[in-house]
């Protein structure tokens, strides 16, 4: 394999480890099974899948910083 190649699937991985943790770490008021969601979604589609599950969250659920 390029050295490449594993550089960029590397950077790909921990991007997703990233954007899941986000999700587990988040102050959303949520139960335990939509966060789980949420962090599974994350940790297989990445940003996509944090933001598109951060799309469905109403607003008032939202905690201001």
């Amino acid at each position: 394999m390029d050295i490449n190649i594993i550089i960029m699937l590397t950077g790909l991985l921990l991007l997703h480890c990233l954007f899941a943790f986000r999700a587990f770490n988040s102050r959303v008021n949520l139960s335990t099974n939509k966060k789980c969601f949420w962090c599974l979604l994350s940790l297989i589609l990445g940003p996509m899948g944090y933001y598109a599950y951060h799309g469905f969250i109403p607003l008032d659920r939202i905690l201001k910083d």
